[in-house]
């Protein structure tokens, strides 16, 4: 047994979180934010007063009950959920400098209606 993210008594499938997080941040058609100015759906902005803290609050959330690791060099984090999806959170990202959660469904047998995805949060304008 592993010790789960957020002291979680099991390990988590990817779609248990999904339902909770959207709650709390805009969820539609298995992606979250609102589309970037990017040609590509998957990269996605979430906006708020203190963008760190909201993409903290996002990734803890999403990985809770997930199996967390150390990027290099201090660099972020990586879970993986139980279904095989995997979730990284990086302080700051390398295309903006914003604080980034991708979300990898690529090795995911559960992830429901959730699309890959990059979020990058940024400070309200």
């Amino acid at each position: 047994m592993g010790v789960y993210k957020g002291g979680a008594s099991y390990y988590h499938n990817i779609s248990e979180n999904v339902n909770m997080v959207s709650h709390f941040y805009s969820y539609k058609d298995g992606y979250f934010g609102k589309k970037s100015k990017s040609k590509d759906n998957y990269v996605r902005i979430i906006e708020s007063k203190n963008p760190l803290q909201t993409a903290k609050d996002f990734y803890d959330k999403i990985a809770y009950g997930g199996i967390e690791n150390p990027l290099e060099g201090g660099k972020g984090h990586t879970t993986k959920m139980e279904d095989g999806t995997i979730l990284t959170f990086r302080p700051t990202s390398s295309s903006d400098g914003s604080p980034a959660v991708d979300i990898n469904i690529k090795g995911s047998d559960a992830h429901g209606k959730l699309k890959s995805q990059k979020i990058h949060f940024t400070e309200e304008k």
